[in-house]
This record gives structure tokens, sequence and C-alpha cells, in this order.
């Protein structure tokens, strides 16, 4: 038998999350330490971790080294940076951080926020129907479990091949994924 309190929890989580908007991100620059803290706070309802934290200062120090996200003015990070690096953690729990680069290039911040949570928000509330009953036994579960995953493979490879056919930005992504191939 299911755990019917974690079912009915995660079924309500996803049809309740808000993705917040552009707008209702941090007005103010902050510090790593705060957009860490006000990140993981959103991110760990939607992405999952090893070590719990969804989002750690090595990452965005990568991140910004490899050019996905611009370089802190005064150490501080601002709307634009703090949109890209929560969409960037979204993409990563499926993609290589350059093939999520590659999506998110070539577009005004503020208008990539504003479609991918459109497109996160619906992929939540779509997931939510397929959270099993309160009543579900074992069989229906694993059935439930297996779908998903082989759903999750096979989109999965789907984007990838898609990622790979785009120009490249920055000229490695699709040369990357092409390399791998071989």
């Amino acid at each position: 038998m299911a755990d019917t309190n974690a079912l009915a929890a995660l079924a309500a989580a996803l049809e309740q999350f808000d993705v917040p908007t552009y707008d209702a991100l941090p007005e103010i620059d902050l510090y790593m330490d705060q957009v860490i803290g006000y990140l993981n706070r959103l991110l760990c309802r939607v992405c999952r971790s090893e070590d719990g934290a969804p989002l750690t200062p090595s990452m965005i120090n990568n991140y910004v080294k490899g050019g996905h996200v611009e370089r802190p003015v005064q150490k501080k990070y601002s709307r634009d940076r703090i949109a890209m690096l929560y969409m960037l953690c979204c993409l990563k729990q499926n993609l290589t951080i350059s093939e999520a680069a590659a999506l998110l290039g070539g577009e005004d911040t503020e208008a990539l926020y504003a479609r991918f949570r459109s497109l996160q928000t619906a992929a939540l509330r779509s997931l939510s129907d397929a959270v099993p009953a309160a009543d579900a036994d074992e069989a229906v579960l694993r059935e439930t479990a297996l779908r998903l995953s082989l759903h999750s493979a096979a989109e999965r490879l789907l984007a990838e091949a898609i990622i790979a056919a785009l120009p490249a930005a920055d000229g490695d992504a699709a040369a990357k994924k092409q390399k791998k191939a071989k």
C-alpha cells in the first residue's frame, strides 16, 4: 500500500507550486550566500539533489567561469542572474549544463524566464494527475513509476537530439554532443 500522506502531499505540491514571476524575483542585487538561500528554498520543491542543496557556491562559480551566468557586479547577483541560475538548476536535473545553456541563450532573460516559468508550471501541473490514488496497490505504483521513467528517458533522448540540432551559440554545445555520439 502506498504512503497515502506522501503521495497526496506530492500531488498537492505539484498542483500548487507557483514559480515566481520575473518581477517577484528579488529586486535588489544579492550576495552569493543570499542567492543560494533564496534559490535553494525554491529549488528544493522541484529539484532533487544528493547532498540536500540543489545549488552551492561551487556550482555558481562554475556557471560563471563557464560563461553560463554573467559575472556578478561587486559580488552581487542581479535579477537576470538569479533567473538564469534558477533555470540552469532546474534543467540540470535532466541535461548537462552545456545543453541547458544552449537552450537558454539568445533571448532576453526576462522573456526567456517568463516562457520557462509557463512551461515549468504546465509540466508540474500535468504531473499532478499522474500521481497514483492514495489507495493504489504496489502493482499500480510500480507501473506508474515505470511509465514515468520510460517517458522521462524518451523525452530526454529527444531533447538531447533537438539541442544537438540547434546552431551552437557558443560553438561547443552541439560539437560536444556530436563528439559524444561518436
